[in-house]
């Protein structure tokens, strides 16, 4: 994908999967605020981890974050911070999937 043909994520909030992702973000990294910047000659999107967070990753809250961009396998663009959070409370998972963790 050329640099001109990047996704909009201008106040908008990005839910990202990366490739051979570790297991602390296996299930995906969100940002707010989020841009496109090159860094060490690669394109990354930066951006901030939310006060809400569908993982329960409290230690990350509020911190900046970077994904290089040719890593990403999928993403999510909400339009806005309360869509990420409407679309997250409104998630509920069956006890079958909460027990095996899918």
């Amino acid at each position: 994908m050329s640099e001109e043909n990047l996704p909009d994520l201008e106040g908008r909030v990005i839910a990202i999967y990366v490739a051979g992702a570790p297991p602390v973000i296996q299930n995906g990294v969100v940002l707010e605020h989020a841009s496109f910047v090159r860094q060490g000659g690669r394109l990354f999107v930066i951006g901030r981890t939310p006060e809400y967070s569908a993982h329960n990753l409290e230690w990350s809250i509020k911190l900046q974050s970077g994904v290089p961009w040719d890593a990403v396998l999928h993403y999510m663009i909400f339009d806005s911070y309360e869509d990420y959070i409407t679309r997250c409370r409104s998630w509920n998972p069956s006890w079958w999937k909460r027990l095996f963790g899918y």
